[in-house]
Parts: structure tokens; sequence; C-alpha cells
């Protein structure tokens, strides 16, 4: 593909819902900020009850590119996400989670990815962080695509990895699932998977979960639970296939836990970017 300027690739939405995450929307937005790429960021407030508001505001009169609105209602993470949608006038639409981070290049180099590799939806390698973000863990490196099958047996595509081109799956919303399922972007990428074929991995280090103790997901008994409604409740999957793509779940999260969890300076591994923008330096503590 030959070289383009920044502004002459096509607008992305970053959307972020939140709810009480006051300690996080900064580094959120300012993670964005880094990216350097034409965006606009999208903040959808579900009623929170800390200070995120007042925040928001204060942080929307200094950016032109970040976009704030506040539901009448606390309506949990899938309304806001397609409130967002909504609102959105990219081409391509890319998800940040409040607590989460992404690197300075993240998404120059996966839209690039996609513009050459002309797909509909693709995912990057990322790593755990601490609340804190202190600590870091190994490298999640997923397959070179994931189709509908594997897609179950893994579910590794991360929604703070994903970009989805609307140009090529158009009408594109996250399904209106009871919020107890806590995997509405699972059946999101599920259905994506089944329109346009496979996601595909952009092979880069590019995002950073963060291991937060109050998080929707954080308790996985009940994460485990809804997995194995939706497999049987709303998609329908037969018994055996979904106890083979349930036991491979089950096996899968036991290793990330294991293997990928944060154990690691994060400094010593992130020192190539400006991150003491989004934290204190640890190092000189």
């Amino acid at each position: 593909m030959p070289k383009k300027a920044l502004a002459d690739f096509p607008l992305v939405s970053v959307i972020t819902p939140n709810f009480n995450g006051y300690k996080f929307i900064k580094r959120a937005i300012e993670s964005v900020k880094l990216q350097n790429f034409n965006c606009e960021h999208i903040v959808i407030d579900d009623c929170s009850t800390d200070q995120s508001w007042h925040l928001l505001k204060t942080q929307a009169k200094k950016y032109k590119w970040l976009k704030i609105y506040q539901l009448s209602n606390n309506c949990g993470p899938i309304i806001a996400r397609n409130k967002a949608l909504e609102i959105a006038r990219g081409r391509f639409v890319a998800f940040l989670d409040v607590d989460d981070i992404w690197l300075p290049h993240k998404l120059e180099t996966q839209i690039k990815f996609m513009i050459d590799k002309d797909c509909a939806l693709s995912f990057s390698d990322y790593r755990f962080i601490s609340e804190d973000g202190t600590f870091i863990g190994r490298r999640l490196k997923g397959f070179s695509k994931i189709g509908w099958h594997l897609h179950h047996m893994t579910r590794y595509l991360g929604c703070l990895t994903i970009i989805v081109d609307r140009k090529k799956i158009p009408n594109f919303y996250m399904p209106d699932i009871n919020v107890n399922y806590f995997a509405e972007d699972f059946l999101t990428w599920s259905r994506c998977i089944l329109t346009v074929g496979s996601a595909f991995r952009c092979p880069h280090d590019l995002a950073r979960y963060s291991l937060v103790s109050s998080s929707r997901s954080s308790n996985s008994f009940i994460t485990a639970k809804s997995v194995w409604k939706l497999y049987r409740n709303i998609e329908k999957i037969h018994l055996i296939p979904s106890l083979i793509y349930y036991i491979s779940y089950a096996l899968n999260v036991l290793w990330k836990k294991i293997w990928y969890k944060p154990y690691l300076m994060r400094y010593l591994v992130d020192s190539n970017f400006s991150w003491s923008i989004l934290y204190e330096d640890k190092k000189n503590k």
C-alpha cells in the first residue's frame, strides 16, 4: 500500500462506556490522545454516581475529538455501546473500556493492517496489567485468524483489541441480551465472524487489559455460568458441542490466569513508550 498521511485514513470512532470509572477516565482519554490518528473518542456515561461526569465535561472542553453523552438511566454496557454506535461517524469502530489502555501506535498499526489485508474484523496481541499499572504479564498471542469454532473454543478475542470496518459489516451493533450474561462482546464477534468468515490477527502487542477487582468480569464463577447459558440459551448450540467448547474455554481461561498473570515490572517492558503520561514513573520511586 502506498504511504498515506494519517489524515488521509478513514475516521476511527473509539467507544468507551463508563460507570463509576473516575479513577481511570483520564488515563483512557490520554491513551486515545497519544494515538496521533484520525479518530473521535465517544464516552458514554451510564449514570455514574462518582465524579465521572464532572471530569468528562472538563476533559471535553480540552479536546474537540472527545464526545461525551450521559444516559438518562443506568442501562449497562450494551445500551451504552449501542448509543455510542448511533453517534459514531467513523468507518472503523474500536473499543476501549475505561480501565484499559492502548499503546500509542495502536490505531495506526491496526488500521494499516486492515486496509492492507482488506479485512472487516481484526484483533491484536495484548498483555494483562495490574490494577495500579505497576506489573505486566506475558504477551497473549492469538492465531493468525479466528473462525467461529475457534472463537468458541478459545474466547481469545479481547474487546480492547477489536476493530470493526462498518463498510464491510453494515448495521453493526451489540446484541441486546440480558446484562447478566456478561458476554455481549463475545456474542457480537461471533455474529460478525458468521457474516465475514474470520477475524484476523494484527501481529503486534498493542493493548493492556487491566485486572480490576470490581469489574464485571472479575467474578470467575458468574462469568463461567454466563458462558454456558450463552452457548445453550442464546446461540442454541447442541449439548455435545457446547460441552466441547465449554471445556476448551475453561482450560484456556485457567491457562491465561496462570501463564499470563502480571508479574514483570511494567516500565521494563514498556520503556519505549511515554507511559509517564499515563502513570507516575514507578522506576523513580
